[in-house]
């Protein structure tokens, strides 16, 4: 447990003031509740999560009033901890897993399908023709044909932004869709999630040296070491 969170929270009320900052101020910031910020401040451990969450957010808002960890005692090396199993988390990486596999695999079919039809067509009228008498060409016969670019057109897809985040040590993520919906995860090594906006991602991540971030495809760039906790804008 936290050396003294009473102590660290009346730091943290304190420098918040000096700095003529309110709790939704600060509650706005770290996309965090108010209540949850009221509650460090006052040191009510009963009101907040597990400790390792709490070490999270108390780096978040030291660093936004540019507080060392050193001065709060964050860095000193927690006793070491049993940390909980969180079902739901798992049952929702799971979710996540076969949503994103859904999602690729049913429009690619769809358009295999619609790409079989188009290239079937154009290869029976192909054969019509080619079987046809010379003798019988009317002119009325070539406006029999229908252009091969007038088959069913396949349909756009407009592809949601997909972000995948692939853990190699553990930690905790947190992040906000598109502004308004919030997940929470515990990852461990090897554990992949995927994640589906229109728009943006918001993470914050409390191991920024334990993950990877990939959009799209596309590696997402992402600076951090092992143990320090970052937020980080994905869009």
């Amino acid at each position: 447990m936290l050396p003294d969170l009473q102590k660290i929270g009346e730091t943290l009320r304190e420098k918040r003031q000096e700095k003529g900052l309110t709790v939704v101020n600060i509650s706005d910031s770290l996309c965090l509740r108010k209540s949850l910020v009221q509650a460090i401040e006052n040191g009510d451990w009963s009101a907040l999560p597990h400790e390792v969450y709490v070490r999270g957010y108390l780096k978040e808002y030291a660093h936004l009033l540019n507080i060392n960890d050193d001065a709060l005692g964050l860095d000193v090396p927690a006793e070491e901890t049993v940390i909980p199993e969180v079902p739901a988390h798992k049952e929702a990486i799971a979710r996540e897993r076969r949503v994103g596999k859904k999602a690729i695999f049913y429009p690619l079919i769809f358009v295999l399908i619609i790409a079989f039809f188009v290239l079937n067509q154009i290869y029976k009228e192909r054969s019509v023709s080619k079987s046809a008498p010379r003798e019988v060409a009317q002119p009325a016969s070539v406006n029999v044909r229908t252009a091969p670019g007038e088959q069913a057109a396949l349909p756009e897809f407009v592809e949601a932004k997909k972000l995948m985040v692939t853990c190699h040590e553990r930690t905790w993520v947190s992040v906000v869709i598109d502004g308004t919906e919030k997940k929470e995860f515990m990852l461990n090594p090897e554990d992949i999630i995927i994640l589906n906006a229109k728009d943006n991602f918001d993470l914050l991540i409390g191991n920024a040296g334990g993950v990877k971030l990939n959009l799209n495809g596309k590696d997402v760039e992402l600076t951090g070491q092992s143990g320090e906790v970052k937020r980080v804008k994905v869009s």
